[in-house]
């Protein structure tokens, strides 16, 4: 798919011709992209960094730039992230992409963008902003997970979930967010240096402020990673109380019944000359001491506040 780019998106019909000074915006595959642009030294570096597909990168070439786009998908960030490339001179932005994703970006930035400036670097700042356009939303999310799960494990309404293996996902998730956000701030700052001379210094201040934002959400989703770790350890707190409580209770019961095991062995010998054994009231008397024992150990872990949760 072929687009003219003034100040809308203009669909190019097969077979009409481009003048090499309009601005053309290309959808190409990567089949595509490697049988009309296999020559070139950049044309090899961009397929060889989309073969890889780890992260957003952009390189620097001498009258070009040639970059790619690793995106993770926002409903689960540990699936396979959506990737394609981009190559951009003075007046063409070509887009290698096997999913259709970049066909319906561009057109829902046409839906809601005005291009005043018609240059390939403003279209693609607006391909990453689109990309990065509901972010604090979707980190506000996070947080109020975050922190109902917070309440939910100080009410100690959450013994029956995997607490360990929620808090673990929402770090991992968190931490392929965050690496994604030093990406694209990284591939902003790159272009801000603008080594080869083909931005502009507008362009160049909107790829700087590009950057800060990428910055301030970087450390936003930081922090809740941070947020997330103090959850865990919270709960490992409140688990390892538990436990200890009930090793204590256990501790107690078995103190309260030492001294009835004690008399129970005791009288359990029956050597010939213990008194008690022929006594009328040995067996209430016997009775009667447990009680006393109970009680009085009863009152004295009560007074110690031991019996206290």
């Amino acid at each position: 798919m072929r687009y003219k780019l003034d100040k809308r998106l203009i669909p190019v019909k097969a077979g009409e011709s481009v003048s090499e000074d309009e601005v053309l915006i290309e959808i190409l595959s990567r089949e595509e992209y490697l049988n009309g642009h296999h020559t070139r030294y950049e044309d090899h570096l961009l397929i060889r960094n989309l073969d890889r597909g780890q992260y957003c990168r952009t390189d620097l070439l001498k009258d070009c730039v040639v970059g790619t786009l690793v995106i993770p998908v926002k409903k689960n960030p540990l699936k396979r992230p959506l990737t394609f490339g981009y190559y951009m001179n003075e007046n063409r932005l070509i887009l290698i992409d096997d999913t259709g994703e970049a066909e319906r970006m561009l057109k829902e930035i046409d839906k809601t963008q005005i291009f005043n400036k018609t240059y390939p670097a403003h279209l693609l700042f607006e391909i990453l902003e689109y990309q990065v356009r509901d972010e604090i939303e979707y980190l506000q999310k996070y947080e109020e997970h975050l922190t109902e799960m917070e309440d939910r494990i100080m009410g100690g309404k959450r013994e029956k979930e995997d607490v360990l293996g929620i808090i673990l996902r929402s770090r991992k998730e968190l931490a392929k967010v965050t690496s994604y956000y030093g990406q694209l701030m990284n591939l902003s700052q790159t272009l801000t240096e603008n080594y080869n001379g083909l931005l502009m210094d507008e362009e160049r201040a909107l790829f700087h402020l590009f950057a800060g934002r990428m910055a301030r959400l970087t450390d936003y989703s930081k922090e809740l990673r941070e947020y997330a770790q103090q959850i865990r350890e919270m709960y490992q707190v409140r688990m390892e109380m538990k436990q200890n409580h009930a090793l204590s209770f256990l501790t107690m019961v078995t103190a309260v019944f030492a001294p009835l095991s004690l008399i129970a062995g005791w009288y359990g010998m029956n050597f010939k000359n213990m008194p008690e054994l022929n006594w009328t009231y040995g067996y209430p008397f016997c009775i009667f001491l447990s009680i006393i024992f109970i009680v009085v150990e009863i009152w004295y872990f009560t007074r110690k506040g031991w019996l206290k949760k």
